[in-house]
């Protein structure tokens, strides 16, 4: 199953389970279907309870939290996440402190998808991945699903699991990508999972031995560390494991030092630039959980610039497999 064909198929399941969910944003109507069609068919199948809306993310987001009080279970798609910025005063300022405003006598559980990320030549206001600004936000979750996780099942646990205020990042260069599991994973690579409803993907290139390198990393990254893991097996004989959480806020550290406690050398990678970033959160916690000891700590991540609309030079903002390469063949001499 494709990853946009799954959370299709999540969004008409949890419609049919519960008839208090409701599901709006810009241009959701069929036959449109939504900017990435993850909401196709949907508002045939439920009209009253599927809605499109003006062009205003201050208004979307700010009537989720108005609904939740009022007992329904509103699920929010804001096309594009640079957008997310237009309401955040609305989640700032509103939907993270209901329910410590009035001493938890109201509930404000609210799931918020949205496309995120780079990789499709949409330009500097379309393309970009601003985690790290919304997790600055306190008492907000934030899940970005890979491909070796199953992003249809996540969001029924974000909206049936009550998970509070939640951001579904959904990057934009894995919705044609099939989803991988540990019966079809590419030859070279196996997969397993922490044992939690949003689960961490711990890979490897290989079965016994050592890791000379851990990546830990999130959501579409996955397609360039995937790439990347069976070049270094083949070409450089380089055993490489890689931590992918599916949730990456409140960060899952336990996970995290699970899957690269046996690492001499240590690269984190995102899409948003890595000044004052995710990865430097990370490298945080670590730290706090002193267990990076000895241990060689690289940060790769986009370039701190507009990213641009054409593909090429886009090419040279984002993290490659190229630039990491080069980086590793300094670093581990390969």
């Amino acid at each position: 199953m494709k990853f946009i064909h799954s959370i299709n198929h999540s969004l008409h399941n949890i419609l049919e389970k519960d008839t208090g969910v409701i599901f709006y944003g810009e241009d959701l109507d069929d036959p449109y279907g939504g900017a990435f069609k993850a909401s196709k068919g949907l508002s045939t199948k439920f009209p009253s309870r599927v809605i499109s809306t003006p062009i205003s993310e201050a208004a979307i987001i700010g009537m989720s939290g108005g609904m939740s009080i009022g007992g329904l279970k509103p699920i929010v798609e804001i096309m594009f996440s640079d957008f997310l910025l237009l309401g955040s005063d609305q989640l700032l300022n509103h939907l993270v402190k209901y329910d410590w405003m009035y001493n938890n006598q109201v509930n404000c559980s609210v799931t918020i998808r949205t496309a995120i990320g780079g990789g499709r030549g949409y330009g500097p206001t379309h393309s970009q991945s601003i985690e790290p600004i919304i997790a600055s936000i306190p008492g907000l979750q934030i899940i970005s699903p890979c491909h070796y996780h199953d992003p249809g099942i996540l969001l029924q646990n974000c909206v049936f699991k009550d998970q509070g205020v939640t951001i579904f990042c959904e990057y934009k260069m894995n919705y044609t990508k099939s989803l991988v599991d540990e019966n079809n994973c590419p030859d070279g690579i196996s997969v397993k999972y922490s044992n939690s409803i949003f689960p961490t993907a711990y890979l490897s290139n290989y079965e016994f031995e050592t890791p000379d390198l851990s990546i830990i990393s999130h959501g579409g990254n996955m397609i360039l560390v995937e790439d990347l893991m069976l070049e270094l097996l083949m070409e450089y004989e380089v055993n490489v494991n890689a931590v992918f959480p599916s949730v990456i806020k409140p960060l899952p550290i336990s996970d995290i030092i699970t899957g690269i406690k046996d690492s001499s050398v240590i690269l984190i990678l995102e899409e948003s630039p890595k000044n004052f970033g995710w990865g430097s959160e990370v490298i945080a916690a670590l730290h706090e959980a002193s267990i990076l000891n000895d241990k060689r700590i690289m940060r790769v991540g986009a370039k701190e610039q507009p990213i641009p609309s054409a593909v090429q030079l886009e090419k040279e903002i984002l993290p490659s497999k190229a630039a990491i390469l080069s980086l590793l063949k300094e670093e581990l001499s390969i």
